[in-house]
């Protein structure tokens, strides 16, 4: 039997939604809506100066040549597909991770807990219903030239979350852009940044091919 998903997915491919205009119809029969992302760009924020050039820079030096890198899964983290997500991540929060260096990168995790808990607090003085119960694990990730990740949102069935949050750890690199709402809305965060917005379907984006050099970030979401 057909998930409703799929009904819903073939419905509106077929057809269009009652009461609805023809040139509504039209569009809808054509593809996704593209709408002005105007009134959504408030929410993507960017806080500059959350970490120092040097804790960016030891963190890279830490792992740049380290052989705990792994292909960046997708979905649930039970696939990997490089023409959806061609990146390489570190899981920095597992102890097996930790125990290697304790003291310089249980360091690192202790600062960025810091950073993103501040982060978050700003973020909710700005939007007071932006309810958070609890911090997920630090990824640090390496997108090598040609590197990118396809539009996605960051919250499914499997992986409920409310904010996303990525720290820009080096900006000396070409192309590797945010690109939101489907490419209406992009932008170049410095080093040592953090973009922070909600993960749910109304904040799709990507991170555009990187041209040259190499692209390192962290991220965590909450929940």
């Amino acid at each position: 039997m057909p998930t409703l998903t799929k009904n819903v997915s073939a419905d509106l491919a077929s057809q269009p939604v009652p009461g609805t205009t023809p040139a509504v119809a039209a569009a809808q029969r054509a593809g996704p809506l593209v709408l002005d992302s105007h009134h959504l760009r408030p929410y993507v924020v960017v806080l500059e100066n959350v970490l120092s050039a040097d804790f960016c820079d030891q963190l890279i030096a830490e792992f740049a040549e380290s052989d705990e890198w792994q292909f960046a899964r997708i979905g649930d983290k039970t696939e990997v597909d490089r023409d959806i997500r061609n990146v390489d991540v570190i899981e920095l929060s597992q102890r097996s991770i930790l125990q290697k260096n304790a003291k310089v990168r249980e360091g690192f995790e202790q600062t960025l807990y810091g950073a993103g808990f501040k982060a978050v607090r700003h973020y909710q003085g700005l939007f007071p219903f932006c309810r958070i119960v609890e911090g997920r694990a630090f990824e640090l990730l390496r997108y090598h030239t040609g590197g990118f990740y396809r539009t996605h949102t960051d919250s499914f069935k499997k992986v409920p979350r409310a904010l996303s949050c990525s720290f820009a750890l080096n900006d000396d690199f070409g192309g590797g852009d945010w690109s939101f709402f489907c490419g209406d809305y992009t932008l170049r965060p410095p080093k040592g940044s953090v973009v922070l917005f909600p993960s749910s379907f109304m904040f799709p984006h990507e991170i555009l091919e990187v041209t040259s050099g190499t692209r390192y970030a962290v991220v965590t979401w909450m929940i």
